[in-house]
């Protein structure tokens, strides 16, 4: 089954870090944000590990200065 997780970013320069969001192998929407938090990135993967790699990711990419993450629940 797989997993997505909503991960709420604050940063110094949204800009460059959707670019860079962008990029991610698992990132499957990025977007700058109007007002706290200053961006957004939707993820998908097969598991929790991965969606934890894609995070450890994020948190490296210059100018993020933080990170929360919602993993979304799935309702049939």
């Amino acid at each position: 089954m797989k997993v997505q997780a909503y991960i709420f970013i604050s940063a110094h320069q949204p800009r460059k870090v959707v670019q860079a969001l962008r990029q991610i192998e698992g990132v499957v929407k990025a977007d700058a944000l109007l007002g706290s938090p200053d961006a957004i990135a939707i993820v998908e993967g097969n598991d929790i590990a991965l969606m934890d790699a894609v995070i450890d990711q994020i948190v490296e990419i210059p100018g993020v200065t933080g990170t929360d993450s919602k993993v979304a629940r799935w309702i049939k």
